[in-house]
């Protein structure tokens, strides 16, 4: 029986994997830092926008502007995507605190009118003492906000965290019918103390959302033995090498993938000024 694939938007890495990921697959992507992980993640969503299958990127450790400017830079059109729903970028940790974000957004909403109402009384010669004050009220409530959003990172446990993770990933999905999701990065996930049977459960759990998932990871030394627990989990395993010849040329393996003929052994790669280019 065929097996429908995935195309990861890099077209020298479909061809060594029988044309893409098999659908509805969890990858476990690997490798040092600088190997071009995220923007291989990057490719594997924009693929998806140009043929209409929304894509979710999920972030533990950066910040959704930085990723968007990342984009941008190598010519990804991010922030396009983004307002015409076919990308969504959140960020880890900022999941739990959907109360707080609706409430600054509908702050700042109220603060960009008043604004506009300021400079057009302003124009008018008129005084505009109590909307200076009510805009200052609204900026210390933002502040209030932040802190906040700061703060419930640390009081609630990291299963009621990730509760509320796959709570909103279970609504948003078939909100906005994604095919393909990204978790950037699995080793910062385990950073807080995970267990065998939680990263058992966790990835499972990544494999019932029904979406063609790549699971990103940059592990440790001392996550090392749960990182090889996760390439047992997963359908695929692809690492990404800098090599030893001194010239920072870089190689990647496909080391595992289900249901797939794939190509053995070390392939050349590189990073260019409009992504990864398997040669």
């Amino acid at each position: 029986m065929a097996i429908d694939r995935i195309s990861t938007g890099i077209l020298g890495l479909d061809k060594l994997i029988q044309s893409g990921f098999p659908k509805s697959s969890c990858v476990l992507i690997s490798g040092p830092p600088g190997t071009g992980k995220s923007i291989t993640a990057l490719h594997f969503l924009c693929e998806g926008a140009l043929n209409n299958e929304v894509g979710i990127y999920v972030s533990f450790d950066e910040p959704r502007d930085s990723i968007l400017l990342s984009g941008e830079e190598l010519g990804f059109k991010l922030q396009q995507l983004e307002k015409e729903n076919k990308i969504i970028i959140l960020e880890y940790f900022t999941i739990e605190s959907n109360l707080y974000l609706g409430e600054r957004s509908r702050i700042e909403d109220e603060m960009k009118l008043l604004v506009e109402k300021k400079k057009r009384m302003e124009k008018e010669g008129r005084a505009t003492n109590e909307l200076d004050n009510r805009i200052e009220m609204l900026k210390d409530r933002i502040i209030e906000i932040e802190k906040a959003i700061r703060e419930s990172r640390y009081k609630i446990t990291q299963h009621e965290r990730e509760e509320i993770f796959f709570s909103r990933l279970n609504e948003i999905i078939p909100l906005v019918k994604a095919k393909r999701l990204v978790v950037d990065s699995l080793s910062a996930y385990m950073i807080y103390g995970v267990s065998k049977d939680a990263l058992h459960m966790f990835i499972h759990r990544l494999r019932d959302l029904g979406t063609t998932t790549i699971l990103i990871s940059e592990a440790a030394e001392d996550i090392k033995a749960l990182e090889k627990t996760a390439e047992y989990l997963v359908d695929g395993v692809i690492e990404f090498h800098h090599t030893d010849d001194g010239k920072d040329s870089m190689n990647l393996n496909v080391k595992k993938m289900r249901w797939t003929k794939q190509k053995k052994g070390s392939t050349p790669y590189e990073i260019t000024p409009s992504g990864i280019v398997v040669k």
